[in-house]
């Protein structure tokens, strides 16, 4: 699971900024629902990152998937540029490399890994083990030169080119603790990105009886208006050039795709049963489809090794605040084996179940800068954390920062302007 994130010089974070999913110092307010207490780390099951429009949100999501890129798939060839996408608005850091760093637990163990770059070359990587308290570096490059490097490694060096990351090769090599964070990053830290369709692993949950009996069980209870769900497949049509595609990458041409339907009851005038119909999940409203992504998300987790990362940018967008609300209270349960990390709009999202230590917020200065605070930072937090806080109210108020000035009389002064342009002014 995730422990702390860290990036510098990415986009709108110009300063280095710190995420942590561990828990804040002596609460204790629902820890038995809303943490994973372990004897080595204590985490958060749930974090909630509030901020403005445009104030940087989804930027920090960016950048974890950024490193994450970076980590599975490698540097290819020699020539390939790296994703540098340094602060902008200032001519000094755009020479600056970008710092990305990530502390996990993986199994028994916790590793600290960090590396340095700009559009050409890696500057700087470094795995650490932490064990018993004492962090110990397993391996340390700067450029393409090593302060430290295992012995198991040694003969790697010289395979490695000026943009690539060390711990990519060294997974290669079958280096049992490079493998172990690079499977984190491909296999336990999982991006629910409903802009995208819902992948076939997904899909092929509803194809278990039992499973899809829960879902349409969990539909119901949400107040959907769903009888039953049906995954079919559909044949498709790859093009010659994709098929060549699939060739060279030696894998197989898909020959179709798995479709989910919703089944409703069909009523007449009187409101009596006449039947069934089946609309495509693509025909649903947007919040149900976004509905179907979270929640097919979590089972997949649950039932998959559990103890995964799932990100998900924009979480409340085409939701209902009572469904977020009810998500959000599912994800704090007993229940949850897995870690949601959430950005979000909805303020009122605040006064659930939640502790002062799941609470981020970002907010942009005037220079386009984005910082990343945590309510448990706050002092007045720290001192209330044991009584119940209105914190919806204190955010709306502007306490905690991160809250859109909204000039109301300048909106309508350009609307007036824009009918006066267009002679609308008198309709």
């Amino acid at each position: 699971m995730l422990i702390e994130f860290g990036l510098k010089n990415y986009t709108s974070f110009k300063e280095r900024a710190l995420f942590s999913a561990e828990t804040g110092e002596r609460l204790r307010k629902y820890k038995y629902t809303n943490t994973f207490e372990n004897d080595d780390i204590s985490l958060l099951k749930n974090v909630l990152i509030f901020g403005a429009n445009g104030a940087g949100k989804s930027q920090l999501i960016n950048g974890l998937g950024c490193m994450q890129n970076m980590v599975i798939n490698g540097a290819q060839t020699v020539t390939d540029k790296l994703n540098y996408t340094p602060f902008s608005f200032n001519p000094e850091t755009l020479k600056e490399p970008t710092t990305f760093y990530i502390k996990l637990k993986r199994k028994n163990n916790i590793y600290q890994y960090t590396f340095s770059y700009n559009a050409t070359e890696i500057i700087k990587e470094t795995l650490c083990i932490i064990a018993d308290g004492k962090v110990k570096t397993y391996f340390d490059r700067e450029r393409n030169g090593f302060n430290v490097v295992p012995t198991s490694l040694a003969n790697s060096k010289s395979k490695l080119r000026k943009n690539e990351l060390f711990l990519y090769l060294a997974q290669q090599e079958n280096d049992e603790y490079a493998s172990e964070v690079y499977k984190w990053f491909a296999e336990d830290l999982m991006f629910v990105n409903t802009a995208n369709s819902i992948p076939n692993d997904f899909l092929k949950l509803m194809q278990q009886p039992d499973l899809k009996n829960e879902m349409v069980s969990f539909l119901n209870f949400a107040d959907f208006n769903i009888t039953d769900l049906k995954v079919r497949k559909i044949s498709i049509n790859i093009p010659e050039k994709a098929q060549k595609i699939f060739q060279m990458m030696e894998q197989k041409t898909p020959q179709n795709i798995l479709q989910l339907s919703t089944v409703h009851s069909v009523y007449d005038d009187k409101g009596k049963i006449k039947g069934k119909d089946e609309l495509p999940l693509g025909m649903e409203s947007l919040g149900t489809q976004r509905l179907f992504f979270i929640v097919l998300a979590m089972i997949f987790s649950q039932i998959n090794g559990n103890s995964k990362t799932l990100i998900i940018d924009e979480f409340d967008d085409s939701l209902h605040h009572e469904l977020a609300s009810a998500l959000v209270n599912i994800f704090n349960s007993k229940q949850n084996n897995n870690q949601y990390i959430l950005t979000t709009h909805d303020y009122n999202l605040l006064d659930n179940k939640i502790r002062i230590d799941q609470i981020y917020f970002v907010e942009k200065d005037f220079m386009g800068v984005s910082n990343l605070e945590s309510a448990f930072d706050f002092t007045d937090s720290r001192t209330n954390a044991r009584h119940d806080i209105n914190l919806a109210k204190k955010y709306i108020r502007g306490e905690y920062g991160a809250v859109p000035v909204i000039d109301v009389a300048g909106l309508t002064k350009v609307l007036e302007n824009v009918n006066k342009k267009i002679g609308g002014a008198n309709v």
